[in-house]
Order: C-alpha cells, then sequence, then structure tokens
C-alpha cells in the first residue's frame, strides 16, 4: 500500500532493466550456464511473501502465493539470451566429386568424414584432413525412392537416418566409410504430420523415452518431436521448439546427440545444445556462425564434425575456360 493505493510489483520495480539487475532475478532452475544469481536461494517475489502489510493482522489473512512456475514462462528471464556471432570467411574445401554428382545434403560422421547426398539416394563419402580432403567414395542407398526424396539425414552408429518427402523416416546401415551401397528400410513409426510438408528435417536417436527425436523447421522456427505413445497409439507430438531471427529462412537442419545446427538461406549457422532426451537447452541460439561473402552462394546444408567445426554445403555459378556457366557444388569449412 502506498500513496496511491495497492499496487502490483514486477521485478523491474525492485531492480530495474539494466542488464547486471536482470541477472540477480534468475531462477534456481533452467539451462545451463546459470546466469548472475542464478541457484543462490530461492525466487521469494513469486511465493507471495511480498505483500504490503497483507500479512498483517490488520489487513487479514497472509494471502496465497498462486504463481505458476511453468505456465508464467518457466525457466526464461526477463531478458532473452543474446546469442555469440562469429562472423568469418569460409574456405572450400578442394574436393573431385564423382561424375555428374549433384549433391544436395550433407551428414558428419566419425573420423571427420563428411556424406554428401542426392535427393534421391546418390551419394559420396568425403573424408577431411584440416581443410583439405582425400579421395571422394560414391555410394548409394538402394529402397530410398520407393519411400520419397530426401529432406534430411543424421548419421548415426552405423548408420544413416533419412527423413524422406513423404514423411516416412528410414535406416540405411552403413558398413564403415567404405561401403558402396546400403539397403534402406522403413522404420516402424508413424510419417511426420502433413502439415509439415516436405520442410527441412532430420531424425537422431536419443537414449531416452521412445528413442527417437524429429527436429522440422517452418521458416525460422525448428519444431522437436517426440514420438508420444497413448491409448490410441503412437503420434507425433511436439517437445520443445527454438528460433531464428524473424526474417530468417531455414533451408537445412542437422543434428548429433548433444547439437542442434539450424542453416539459413544467408548461409548462418545457428547452434544450440540438447540435452540427454533431445530437447533444447535454450529457445534462443547460443552461437551464430555467419559466412563473410554469404550472398555469392546458394546454401544447401551443413553438419557438425566431431571437432566442432561447421561444414558447408554450397553450389556457385562457375566460368569454364570456354565462357560457359556451370552450376558447381562445393564443401566449405
Amino acid at each position: 500500500w502506498g500513496p496511491q493505493g495497492q499496487q502490483e510489483l514486477w521485478v523491474s520495480d525492485m531492480f530495474g532493466f539494466a542488464p547486471e539487475a536482470d541477472m540477480w532475478w534468475s531462477e534456481t532452475v533452467g539451462p545451463e550456464p546459470l546466469q548472475g544469481a542464478a541457484g543462490v536461494g530461492a525466487n521469494t517475489w513469486s511465493k507471495g511473501v511480498i505483500a504490503y502489510g497483507q500479512n498483517e493482522p490488520k489487513w487479514g489473512p497472509r494471502h496465497e502465493g498462486i504463481h505458476d512456475f511453468d505456465s508464467s514462462g518457466g525457466h526464461r528471464r526477463l531478458s532473452s539470451q543474446v546469442p555469440a556471432v562469429e562472423t568469418r570467411a569460409v574456405v572450400p574445401v578442394p574436393v573431385q566429386w564423382p561424375s555428374l554428382f549433384e549433391p544436395d545434403h550433407v551428414t558428419c560422421g566419425p573420423e571427420e568424414t563428411v556424406a554428401a547426398l542426392t535427393f534421391f539416394g546418390m551419394g559420396a563419402f568425403v573424408p577431411v584432413a584440416g581443410h583439405a580432403a582425400g579421395p571422394s567414395a560414391a555410394f548409394s542407398l538402394e529402397g530410398l525412392v520407393e519411400l520419397g526424396m530426401v529432406r534430411g539425414l543424421s548419421w548415426g552408429a552405423s548408420k544413416l537416418l533419412v527423413v524422406t518427402t513423404s514423411g516416412k523416416i528410414a535406416s540405411c546401415p552403413l558398413v564403415g566409410s567404405g561401403a558402396q551401397k546400403a539397403t534402406c528400410s522403413q522404420l516402424s513409426v508413424p510419417s511426420l504430420p502433413s502439415s509439415f510438408g516436405a520442410a527441412p528435417a532430420t531424425a537422431i536417436e536419443v537414449k531416452t523415452g521412445s528413442g527417437l527425436r524429429v527436429m522440422v523447421a517452418t521458416g525460422s522456427r525448428v519444431s522437436l518431436l517426440e514420438l508420444h505413445v497413448d491409448d490410441e497409439g503412437s503420434h507425433w507430438r511436439e517437445a520443445g521448439s527454438v528460433f531464428l531471427p524473424e526474417d530468417a529462412q531455414v533451408v537445412a537442419v542437422a543434428a548429433t546427440h548433444d547439437r542442434l545446427l539450424a542453416t539459413a538461406a544467408d548461409g548462418s549457422a545457428h547452434l544450440w545444445r540438447l540435452r540427454a532426451d533431445g530437447t533444447a537447452a535454450s529457445e534462443e541460439a547460443s552461437h551464430v556462425d555467419v559466412p563473410t561473402f554469404g550472398s555469392r552462394r546458394k546454401w544447401q546444408s551443413a553438419c557438425l564434425l566431431p571437432s566442432g567445426r561447421i561444414m558447408r554445403l554450397a553450389s556457385t555459378w562457375q566460368r569454364s575456360k570456354g565462357g560457359a556457366s556451370t552450376l558447381s557444388s562445393e564443401l566449405l569449412i
């Protein structure tokens, strides 16, 4: 109570809007790393203890705190985390593609190896050492065309997981990175919701729940889906989502057991940390990697090498000695 009667207090009334004040308003739980005073005592304002005299006998019994932690924003702080943005020059990796090979997707595997794949399942393994590439080895994924064209893939334990344009997910076992072909089979899981259309997507295996998570991008939003089983059977449901800037358009999604990578049309790569259950530690990216002169190329895909480096796939028009322009695919790191 005061000269203007009873007033509701906001956190900013007590601590202001300064960033360092915002850090003092941190929950005791939430994504790592906990900021400022996070973890130092309970958040008392949400428990109804700031009552301005209402807990005195004159004003009746102390009111009950009805603040609900989850429905009012959960672990989110007052201001969004500002991601670390790194702008740098990307370097083309010299690679000799198989004849007539024009890849559309890339995924990174063990031992700094990249698998490039076309929409129809023709691929090439490319070993990477520093900023150089070894000889590429062609391979093919049989049985994939019947399920649809490739819209995204990931490299799991001795196999590729492929999400197709029909919404079906296929498993393509590989015997090392020298296999010349693999026979793909559809996983016994429901197709992805048709509402996503043929949007960029990827699937990864996790150690909890159904063991499978799918990430699907629509515009500047990436939905994280989990397989839910109830009395009506199994179906996909959203377990969370992450966001890029509103003007961004996601062209590819990749993931490992602990990282999510979304590539935008301008070549920028947005990174999130993933928990053990495949959900993101925060809605906003923790790191953004922006290539210089990104507008000169058509960015198609990207993946994370075991070393943490980002491998990008792009295409650009190049003029040959005869003067003709040809579309050339290149890997950039």
